[in-house]
């Protein structure tokens, strides 16, 4: 099984890494992730080649993430939350899947939902709801092939981080378990 994990947080050690490491401590088989602010990736510039059927028309290291989006069996969307959704560079990475899309779209097609996918936010201080996140974050996933998603929420990390976050951590953990049955 190969999972492909998608981090946009600025943090290497932070709250939305707790959750990726109880996560990454159960699923079994190769794990990659992909680094949304340390990445020299670019964002979509709406030029519409792909919508004509050419492809994305910037060549930056994206190409081989679509393949791994490809082989991947499980998708990971990883990042805190910013005015209640993801974070600009998860955002801006995930604006060059219209390009996947636009290739289904232009076949007749659109993806088969056999992936799992896994949504984890975190947020602290005024952050009480993740529900455009996960809204946001669904999308993004069915659109790369996902079917059985599933969502953790780590609220509230300024008073209780999400490395002690029990039944956040539990979710994460069960998401693993439960791909490992299904896609292993």
């Amino acid at each position: 099984m190969y999972t492909l994990i998608f981090n946009g947080s600025p943090r290497r050690a932070g709250d939305t890494s707790a959750l990726i490491q109880a996560f990454c401590r159960e699923i079994q088989g190769q794990v990659e992730q992909i680094d949304a602010y340390r990445s020299t990736l670019s964002p979509c510039v709406d030029c519409r080649r792909c919508a004509g059927g050419g492809g994305c028309v910037i060549n930056d290291g994206m190409q081989g993430i679509y393949e791994k989006v490809e082989k991947a069996q499980v998708l990971v969307l990883a990042s805190p939350l910013y005015f209640s959704t993801l974070t600009g560079p998860l955002l801006a990475l995930c604006s060059r899947f219209q390009a996947l899309y636009m290739a289904r779209r232009n076949q007749g097609s659109g993806w088969e939902q056999t992936k799992g996918g896994l949504v984890l936010l975190t947020g602290g201080g005024s952050t009480k709801d993740p529900s455009c996140a996960f809204r946001t974050s669904r999308i993004i996933l069915r659109e790369m092939g996902a079917g059985e998603i599933r969502q953790v929420a780590s609220i509230g990390t300024d008073h209780l981080p999400a490395g002690e976050d029990e039944e956040a951590l539990r979710q994460a953990v069960a998401a693993a378990r439960e791909f490992n049955t299904l896609f292993a």
